[in-house]
């Protein structure tokens, strides 16, 4: 079976301010669309072009949804071969230190998977919104939640303090929600507008979100309870 991968539609520009470990996980759901397109080409034929849409645009949301998840590790392994073993290590110590405090507020285990979604664990990071740190907390956020945040000094880059005060949220959004796909809701896209959806099954109006947050929830579903 051979496959042909279309060309990126990225300049070099676009691809510096990208993320790799996006980049990585987009480059194995293109991938992965090629592969099923390819093996499910005698299904298609004699198909109507409507047909032919429908399925390429239902093969494109299984590739994204199965890269997202882990795919058949391509993405991890750019990633593990992009960055150096004491890298990694840090990131395992990291993932060590989140884990065992989300065990101390009493929050479930998946808590400590918003890290590698929001910042594939990089104390550094900074979104061009001006989120922060492992969590990407905003800095009305952070201060709300005891960080110093100023010219001078920016605690959410702190993994210690950063990861207490998005803990502290993420423990007053449940207790304000008692819904943890609202929870997820007001940490991406904001505690009001998640207001708005209190009376609402999330799953069946994902076209009230914007895409981002759309994709942000897909990603933490097999975790929430009752879905």
């Amino acid at each position: 079976m051979r496959v042909t991968l279309p060309f990126p539609p990225y300049t070099y520009t676009d691809l510096i301010k990208r993320d790799v470990k996006s980049l990585a996980r987009e480059f194995e759901a293109i991938m992965l669309k090629e592969v099923l397109k390819v093996a499910f080409r005698p299904t298609l034929e004699g198909k109507s072009f409507q047909h032919r849409i429908y399925f390429d645009m239902f093969i494109d949301s299984v590739s994204r949804k199965l890269a997202e998840r882990g795919g058949i590790g391509l993405a991890d392994y750019i990633l593990r071969s992009l960055r150096g073993r004491k890298e990694l290590e840090k990131i395992q110590d990291l993932k060590s230190l989140v884990s065992e405090l989300v065990s101390s507020y009493g929050l479930p285990s998946w808590v400590s998977y918003i890290p590698e979604v929001e910042s594939g664990y990089d104390p550094s990071a900074v979104s061009p919104k001006g989120a922060a740190g492992l969590w990407q907390l905003m800095p009305e956020t952070a201060r709300r939640f005891g960080l110093k945040v100023s010219e001078d000094l920016d605690e959410r880059f702190d993994p210690l303090k950063s990861t207490h005060a998005a803990l502290r949220y993420i423990r007053y959004l449940f207790d304000r929600f008692k819904r943890w796909d609202l929870v997820l809701v007001a940490y991406n896209w904001g505690e009001g507008n998640a207001k708005k959806l209190v009376n609402l099954n999330i799953w069946e109006n994902l076209d009230l979100l914007p895409e981002e947050t759309r994709r942000y929830l897909e990603r933490f579903r097999p975790f929430l309870p009752g879905i």
